[in-house]
Order: structure tokens, then sequence, then C-alpha cells
């Protein structure tokens, strides 16, 4: 499947709410799981904000990338963000998968980052 690497440097991306369970089957409540790792998947919703305009978008992350710590309203980062066109009969559109979600680490007025 082809992925898209999603630069994240010119947004801004603000937590929803806490990440939830990635159900993979409503019908049955069957979780949903990395097909690597088998670590369970969750929904992680944001609000992607771009020229002041928020847009809300749910990647996926896997369960060891999940910071403990999130809270909603929160600016997070999201390493390794990718997004992954996808059609089946039902329609089409795009999903998105991160490596992690974190809070965003805020670099201090005047400073260039460096250490």
């Amino acid at each position: 499947m082809r992925q898209i690497p999603v630069d994240t440097r010119e947004m801004t991306v603000m937590l929803i709410q806490e990440p939830e369970t990635k159900v993979k089957n409503r019908e049955t409540g069957e979780i949903a799981t990395d097909r690597t790792s088998g670590k369970t998947l969750y929904n992680v919703n944001v609000a992607v904000i771009v020229d002041a305009r928020p847009d809300a978008v749910t990647v996926v992350v896997a369960e060891d990338g999940i910071q403990p710590d999130l809270a909603p309203g929160m600016s997070v980062e999201l390493p390794g963000l990718v997004a992954r066109p996808w059609e089946n009969d039902f329609g089409h559109g795009i999903s998105y998968r991160a490596i992690a979600v974190t809070a965003k680490t805020l670099t201090p007025a005047g400073s260039n980052g460096k250490g």
C-alpha cells in the first residue's frame, strides 16, 4: 500500500480527546491490532490547524507509541505521520498512521532549539 509522508512543521496539532481503542469489527467487538507487532491500535482524534483553519482528523497509533499523560487540548506531535489512500467497494478516502503521539515540546522564545 502506498504511504505518503506528511510534513507537520507548518501546522498546529491539538489532541481533541483521549486516545480510544480501535475496533476492527463493530459487530463482534474485535479490537484492531498491528499486523507486524500484534500491538493494539488506537484512534487518536486531533485538530489539525493550517492557516487558522481547523480540521478534525483521526490518526492510528500503536499502543506503545502513545504518551500516557496526554490530555485533550494539548498540542501534540505525530512523528512518522503518513497518509494512506484507500479504496474499496463502499468508497475511498485517506487514512492516517503515526509512529507515536507525544506532547509537543515548546522551544523558549529567542532560543534556536540547540543546547
